[in-house]
């Protein structure tokens, strides 16, 4: 197995490499925010997530007494499929499917997955498993990583996080927040305050203007219907891997936790 650093790139912007090449057809990623593991498919590989960082592979809720010691583990099976069972109290959410259980299994799909554990905040964690290598003409292992996604600033990322939290979540009700319950949830982050709708409303129209400007269509009042702005300009997001449900932890820490800030500034 390999380590994945703390600071390791979202998984659903970026494979990271194994043993300094492309990822073998069944690899499995799991992150976290302290980091996280690559194992190769070989049966009965397992690999545990929990809050007990001494005995787990990843941890999830280090100072949350709401999770598990060992609240979930990946097993992989003698045909190379990886499935998850939880062995925490907690249900642990999986887009797309109903809640995982107490004591319930389900195989892990090949792509990309993040997990929601709620405790007394909302923890993620990311699961990749690897299709493998693409064809030796397309991209090699030296090849530098393309990267599709937007610049924001710190500012720009949190207002659109909160903005567009319930389909980060993947909830079945899943729409875009209206300005002022978006600026209700800014003035709820930790070191956040002074929000209203018409800050929440700018901060978005900077971005919307960028990509306008950029040749993207669909996410201004003279391109399209206004109750269709929103919409777009989150497709535009998603599909750019520019925001992704990991994001959703600066609702719960803010932009003033240490791992963060080794990753950007503050929000001003």
């Amino acid at each position: 197995m390999y380590f994945l650093e703390p600071l390791t790139p979202s998984l659903l912007r970026h494979e990271p490499l194994v043993a300094g090449g492309p990822a073998p057809v069944g690899t499995l990623f799991v992150l976290g925010q302290d980091g996280g593991y690559a194992a190769t498919p070989h049966p009965a590989r397992t690999l545990v997530l929990g809050r007990n960082s001494p005995d787990v592979h990843v941890t999830v809720g280090s100072e949350d007494w709401y999770v598990s010691r060992e609240h979930a583990t990946l097993r992989c099976a003698r045909d190379g499929r990886w499935t998850l069972r939880n062995g925490g109290k907690l249900p642990i959410r999986i887009p797309e499917t109903p809640a995982l259980l107490h004591q319930h299994e389900a195989p892990v799909p090949c792509g990309y997955t993040p997990l929601y554990i709620q405790g007394s905040r909302l923890h993620v964690v990311e699961l990749l498993v690897s299709a493998g290598p693409r064809g030796a003409g397309e991209v090699r292992p030296g090849t530098g990583t393309r990267d599709l996604a937007w610049p924001l600033s710190d500012r720009e990322r949190l207002v659109l996080v909160a903005l567009f939290q319930l389909h980060l979540l993947r909830a079945d009700d899943a729409h875009p927040l209206s300005w002022n319950e978006t600026a209700r949830c800014l003035n709820e982050v930790p070191g956040q305050r002074g929000w209203n709708d018409r800050k929440a409303e700018h901060a978005v129209d900077g971005v919307r203007k960028r990509l306008a400007a950029a040749g993207v269509g669909g996410v201004t009042a003279d391109s399209a219907p206004a109750d269709a702005i929103k919409r777009n300009l989150l497709r535009v997001l998603v599909d750019t891997a520019t925001l992704a449900p990991p994001d959703l932890r600066l609702l719960d820490e803010g932009v003033d936790s240490p791992r963060r800030n080794e990753q950007s500034g503050v929000v001003r």
